[in-house]
């Protein structure tokens, strides 16, 4: 069974104090500014973290609410560009989105099978040529998708959410570490979003790092004990 020893994948995320990441599916990081759910230096903060990393993972669904990749190559030591690799179980994708005709933004999309960790890896690789950009075709498991990273040399991955893809990896003990903006709101919707949508009982114990201020948001900078 493949081990992810060196590949590190770090969870960041904002959410209201009772643990919502928005008021209702499908809202935007700009609907979520004017809500006061998010902040210029929780921006701030994602970016650098994610300059920090090699590949950025996220939903399909999440994407297609959102303008597109941000960019980081200006803060990163190597200056260039994450793989961006969007998740998609259901293998529907629309093209018709923004983000895929951004310019030098490495596009991946991944069509997952499993997230069991106890599977043996399992991936197959394609690079597809569009008119607008060249984008890189996953087809496998996730243990199959973290060995191809780990060959890359793949060092650190960021998470950057919803609540089911961030269970995915929640209930299979694959974050290392969270880094988690605390938002002075309540939003109080039972049905909105959250930080991890399991549909399990999800016990993880997390060890505080660090503790900092801007306002009444509170960044908090978390490791996950094994």
């Amino acid at each position: 069974m493949f081990h992810t020893e060196n590949l590190t994948i770090i969870n960041i995320m904002a959410s209201s104090v009772d643990g919502k990441i928005s008021a209702h599916k499908m809202e935007s990081t700009e609907d979520r500014n004017k809500s006061g759910l998010v902040c210029n230096e929780d921006f701030l903060r994602m970016r650098n973290l994610v300059a920090t990393c090699d590949a950025v993972f996220l939903g399909a669904r999440t994407i297609s609410t959102e303008k597109g990749a941000f960019r980081v190559a200006n803060l990163s030591q190597k200056q260039e560009e994450p793989e961006w690799i969007v998740f998609t179980r259901s293998g529907e994708i629309s093209f018709s989105h923004e983000f895929w005709q951004q310019k030098n933004i490495p596009k991946s999309i991944f069509f997952v099978s499993s997230f069991n960790k106890n599977d043996e890896p399992c991936l197959k690789t394609e690079e597809k040529q569009f008119p607008f950009a060249t984008i890189n075709c996953y087809l496998g498991n996730i243990m199959g998708l973290l060995q191809h990273l780990k060959e890359k040399n793949y060092k650190r991955i960021a998470l950057l959410g919803g609540g089911e893809l961030n269970a995915a990896f929640w209930e299979q003990k694959l974050v290392d570490e969270l880094f988690l903006t605390i938002s002075p709101i309540v939003i109080g919707n039972k049905n909105a979003p959250a930080l991890i949508s399991s549909e399990t009982i999800l016990k993880s114990t997390l060890e505080c790092e660090n503790v900092s201020r801007s306002g009444d948001f509170i960044f908090i900078d978390y490791k996950v004990k094994k």
